[in-house]
């Protein structure tokens, strides 16, 4: 078994891969411990500040668990026959304050895949491991009222909620495209209900387009001659086959190449108004915000829009705008 994890900061509401040693046994394995459990383990197994983060790296010792596993699918059956799927059982109680003598919302009883571990034996116990990738390339979940993150971030956690999750999504795309040479500017930091992130350029390949980054270099063949500016937005979709050889970008542009078609983009400038975000509350203008702009705080206000849309049956040099 092989966990994915990322960096993860002491005492963040992640659970932690560990490596623990049964003293009675002599026996050896790694495993996920929840992050409530592992400070009161750390201190009481002769660790007295708990789980601090390293001088060095400035990361906790311990990975963060994005339940992304990877099981080798025989031996995985054996132990599910045996074991008939059943795991241990887990209660992580939620407080309101640090007092914990009242609960913040309902506990519930868990059994966690990631506890598979525990169901092995011998040999197998100690063919566990885990591959650490950065966090804002893979991990970045939306769990958290935006109250809430915008607390975790002012003590140096990642806020996970939504406004971060989705401009987690927008780096991805602009750190992949970097990666094989397109020119990215980095654009600046916003900050909604005081949560601060940095949305743009935002960039969108749709899967039907592109599924895993090495097919990027597919569409941007030239990456070289890609230019983005800070203030753009860019759309990629439909699952034809395109080609982008040569693009600059100030402003907002989506770009649809539908079934079947092919369609090349070469020596295209875009410079328009684009895209910008607005501050939004809930019950603003006297009307009930929208729940999804409430819950993010912004909503997205499209002033100008290039599009560029290839057909079937058209010639890839015609574009249709």
């Amino acid at each position: 078994m092989n966990t994915l994890t990322v960096p993860r900061k002491a005492k963040q509401a992640v659970g932690a891969i560990t490596k623990l040693s049964n003293t009675s046994t002599g026996e050896v394995r790694v495993i996920n411990v929840e992050y409530n459990q592992l400070d009161p383990l750390l201190r009481s197994s002769g660790f007295e500040d708990g789980d601090v983060d390293d001088s060095e790296t400035g990361h906790s010792p311990y990975p963060g668990n994005t339940n992304q596993l990877l099981f080798k699918a025989k031996e995985y059956a054996d132990y599910l026959a045996e074991c008939q799927g059943q795991m241990p059982e887990f209660v992580n109680p939620k407080y309101k304050d640090d007092a914990k003598t009242q609960f913040k919302k309902p506990t519930r009883l868990e059994c966690m895949m990631q506890d598979f571990p525990s169901m092995l034996k011998g040999k197998d116990a100690e063919r566990v491991g885990f591959t650490a990738v950065p966090q804002n390339m893979v991990f970045s979940p939306v769990k958290n009222a935006t109250e809430d993150g915008a607390k975790l971030q002012a003590k140096g956690t990642h806020p996970q909620c939504a406004a971060s999750g989705e401009a987690d999504q927008y780096f991805a795309c602009r750190n992949i495209l970097k990666s094989i040479g397109c020119v990215i500017e980095d654009g600046d930091e916003e900050e909604y209900k005081g949560v601060k992130v940095v949305f743009r350029p935002e960039i969108v390949v749709k899967a039907e387009a592109i599924c895993c980054p090495a097919e990027y270099k597919e569409i941007f063949v030239n990456p070289e001659k890609v230019r983005i500016s800070k203030n753009s937005s860019l759309v990629i979709k439909g699952n034809g086959k395109l080609r982008i050889e040569s693009l600059d970008l100030d402003g907002a542009l989506v770009i649809d190449c539908q079934e079947f078609a092919t369609g090349t983009v070469t020596d295209v400038v875009v410079k328009n108004k684009g895209w910008k975000r607005v501050a939004v509350e809930e019950g603003q203008d006297g009307e009930k915000t929208n729940e999804v702009n409430a819950m993010r705080g912004y909503r997205m206000e499209k002033i100008e829009t290039e599009n560029i849309t290839f057909q079937k049956g058209i010639a890839d040099d015609c574009v249709i705008l």
